[in-house]
């Protein structure tokens, strides 16, 4: 058996985040590009499973023994646990960036009625 190493394809909206990248203190760099190479393997991933169920559908028949049913398609289930750690990773690398001006300054207002 033989493996072939894919190149992933970096789509445009992840060359953005790769450009936001450098705005990231050295010390976080390592996190920051582990968690790229993740989103950009994870896109791909997502991208993929999209197209089988667009061209499979949502639901797929199951057969088990006598008994046939239908059941989520298990590229649909895929998808939607992929998605929900893709977001969690994009989070964690958002966080990674420094804080802007607008999120430096508080609003008096809003502390008072945080405390």
């Amino acid at each position: 058996m033989t493996t072939s190493k894919k190149k992933p394809v970096v789509s445009t909206d992840m060359r953005k985040v790769k450009k936001l990248l450098k705005d990231i203190p050295e010390d976080r760099q390592p996190i920051a590009q582990g968690i790229y190479k993740e989103l950009v393997f994870m896109q791909n991933t997502l991208e993929f499973l999209k197209e089988q169920v667009e061209s499979e559908g949502a639901v797929s028949m199951f057969k088990q023994g006598r008994q046939e049913f239908l059941r989520e398609h298990p590229a649909l289930k895929a998808y939607n646990a992929t998605i929900q750690r893709y977001s969690l990773l994009y989070k964690q690398l958002v966080d990674l960036l420094p804080k802007t001006d607008a999120e430096q300054h508080s609003d008096p207002l809003m502390d008072f009625i945080k405390a």
